[in-house]
């Protein structure tokens, strides 16, 4: 073994204790925030116990006491010990469903793209639901007209969840533009292929890019298809029905549910 190698591990090593401390400590504080205001009535109840249990004792005779406070206090934690372990076992669980959704929503990022319109529609719906920080939310289509739109999907990955803005008529294919915009989107955020392989590999150097799709019926459709289509620009038309963390929807109504969905269940950042 080399002294690169040696320490190219120690290096890794080092990088995945510090991730671990971090995300103890994270853990730690939502424990100990999601309990704060709980701390003072237990101390308040444990104050007023241990003075009832005293004065019992000292005025009471053993079998007074045994009878009106040792035995119905036996039976009580008896039947409070295993109920505190199942409220303890929900309780964690619904913990770190609250914790997802409050990240999700307070800190993921969301690029809009695709046809102005259509975009600034669903900007101004996610504006309007005062559920995302705006300041999290990008639209890229603002101020540009179709067909001089120039995107750098490259960025794309900078962000959780991409939703992609195309209008057109139904049953009609989209155009080669936005067959373009959607290749190019695969292209970076990934295609079904590698976010498969990188989920069942557990990749964490890469993160999950969610995608939505905001499409007429039945316009994704695949080359083969129709003959007039551009196989090359067409060619990931049916990709995102086969993609994880990916939905196509038709209406912006029903995108705005995706979104929440999406974004809650997208699993943290590598590092985060």
């Amino acid at each position: 073994m080399t002294a690169k190698s040696v320490t190219s591990q120690i290096k890794r090593c080092a990088k995945d204790a510090s991730k671990c401390l971090v995300k103890n400590a994270n853990r730690l504080r939502a424990l100990l925030t999601g309990h704060i205001k709980q701390i003072p009535a237990l101390l308040v109840i444990i104050l007023i116990g241990g003075a009832l249990f005293a004065c019992g004792y000292r005025k009471a005779s053993p079998e007074d006491f045994n009878n009106a406070f040792t035995l119905p206090a036996s039976y009580t934690l008896l039947a409070l010990i295993p109920g505190y372990f199942v409220v303890e076992t929900v309780g964690k669980g619904l913990l770190k469903l609250r914790e997802r959704v409050d990240y999700g929503l307070k800190n993921k990022r969301i690029l809009l793209a695709g046809d102005k319109e259509e975009c600034d529609n669903v900007e101004a719906q996610l504006h309007y639901s005062q559920l995302y920080d705006k300041k999290n939310i990008t639209n890229i289509s603002t101020d540009r007209t179709s067909p001089d739109q120039a995107y750098n999907s490259e960025h794309f990955t900078k962000y959780d969840l991409v939703i992609l803005c195309f209008s057109g008529i139904s049953q009609a294919p989209i155009s080669d533009q936005q067959a373009q915009l959607l290749s190019e989107t695969l292209s970076s955020i990934g295609d079904d292929g590698r976010v498969k392989n990188d989920i069942e590999a557990s990749n964490s150097e890469g993160s999950a890019v969610g995608l939505i799709v905001l499409c007429p019926r039945g316009s994704l459709q695949a080359p083969n298809k129709v003959n007039k289509l551009n196989p090359e620009k067409h060619k990931w038309d049916t990709n995102p029905f086969k993609r994880p963390f990916t939905a196509v929807v038709n209406q912006a109504g029903r995108l705005l549910t995706d979104v929440f969905s999406l974004l809650t269940t997208l699993p943290p950042r590598n590092g985060e």
